[in-house]
């Protein structure tokens, strides 16, 4: 090509690129459809795309943001969550984005059910109820140990290419992960140490954000409302309708009873930043969807037993499965990651006094318990609120290198 060849091309790419940024910035509305692979296809952010296999059969997909050599973080979402809730706010207030910058190397989990990252199956289909059987069991089980291990496989073999000198062949220490997860993935986490206890080695730190795993007499709803909500689930199931909440579910409801959902939404999740944020994450066609009925039973069972126990199939399958009419509690006591814990004021479900009594219970592990310094901060504020960069991002990251560092101090708020 000639140099007036090469002149043109640039200046027709350049417009293309004006053209986007225009497009980015006058059509905000169109961004609540996307998903994460838009997200970071609009960056023009170097990314990769992994497709991992559960040993029980799930394909998932994992999205990466590659950092060569550099420490990898995992992120991980939570319940009805997927890897978007760590991209949709943009390169400026998106933890994923933030990372990156910062030079980690950055991976985003999509657990099973989640559309469209987690829903293929080497033999079923997810309109097969079959598919539908987990919760968050199998997320710690089985979902996990699959992508952390892939992780390992692939940053392994990336510094094994790039090895030199004698100390390609000194024995190395097992391949470490920075964990991040928001509500639902702590339990997926607790699952995982008390499973495969491998990977307390495996899992440098865990900073849990409004982490659910204590929620008996801390929930700031009432039975009431959580027998009305399982009604509803029961319904769901009845219709053979196994995906508790399909993508644009909540963005289709909400938009035609918005009192409704403005009423729910701050019973179960609590009061947002701010009021004209509060149903922010239903405008999102992706953000919060799918779910399996036994996801929702199985935090219902912890509610209601005030234990972290796996889930309670009734005392005849919990013979089969269990060799005992009960179902068994997970011996979270052994778990040795160091934790930081995460909450907001208003949480509903997450509350204050239930992440509390999380750190009382793994005295030896937590290292950190961190209120979000607002008045009001909801269960979803942790992904979608304005202030979600000052809040909450930038005193992770900065916990995360004081900790990389010995320098993390111990603070319980």
């Amino acid at each position: 090509m000639s140099g007036l060849g090469w002149i043109e091309a640039i200046k027709v790419m350049l417009i293309v690129c004006a053209i986007g940024r225009n497009a980015f910035a006058s059509q905000p509305e169109s961004r609540y459809k996307w998903t994460t692979m838009d997200w970071l296809e609009a960056q023009n952010v170097t990314h990769e795309v992994h497709n991992v296999t559960t040993a029980d059969g799930y394909q998932l997909q994992v999205q990466r943001l590659p950092r060569l050599g550099a420490k990898p973080v995992l992120l991980v979402h939570g319940l009805l969550g997927s890897s978007l809730g760590w991209v949709c706010l943009g390169p400026e207030r998106s933890l994923a984005f933030q990372l990156y910058k910062r030079e980690y190397d950055v991976w985003l989990a999509n657990l099973r059910g989640v559309a469209p990252y987690g829903r293929q199956h080497i033999d079923l289909t997810d309109v097969m109820a079959d598919f539908w059987h987990y919760s968050f069991h199998e997320h710690g089980a089985y979902d996990l140990p699959a992508i952390i291990d892939h992780m390992a496989e692939v940053t392994g073999g990336e510094q094994e290419d790039h090895k030199d000198g004698p100390e390609a062949d000194e024995e190395q220490m097992p391949h470490q992960v920075l964990l991040i997860g928001h509500s639902q993935a702590f339990n997926a986490f607790l699952v995982l140490c008390s499973v495969h206890p491998r990977f307390n080695q495996r899992i440098q730190l865990m900073q849990a954000l409004a982490p659910l795993a204590r929620l008996h007499r801390q929930v700031r709803f009432d039975s009431f409302q959580v027998r009305n909500f399982m009604k509803f689930i029961k319904k769901r199931q009845k219709s053979n309708k196994f995906e508790i909440f399909p993508p644009g579910y909540f963005r289709k409801i909400c938009q035609s009873k918005r009192d409704l959902c403005e009423y729910y939404t701050k019973q179960l999740a609590g009061s947002a930043q701010s009021n004209k944020k509060l149903l922010e994450p239903f405008n999102y066609e992706n953000l919060l969807q799918g779910g399996s009925a036994r996801e929702i039973k199985h935090l219902h069972q912890i509610w209601k037993s005030g234990d972290f126990i796996s889930y309670d199939f009734g005392p005849v399958e919990n013979m089969q499965i269990y060799h005992g009419v009960e179902a068994l509690s997970y011996n979270i006591s052994q778990i040795t990651v160091p934790i930081i814990l995460y909450f907001g004021e208003t949480d509903a479900i997450a509350t204050p006094e239930g992440v509390h009594a999380i750190y009382a219970k793994m005295l030896k592990s937590v290292k950190s318990v961190r209120r979000i310094n607002s008045p009001k901060f909801n269960h979803f504020d942790f992904l979608i609120s304005n202030d979600v960069k000052g809040l909450v991002n930038d005193k992770l990251i900065e916990q995360m290198g004081q900790f990389l560092d010995g320098r993390l101090p111990y603070v319980i708020e």
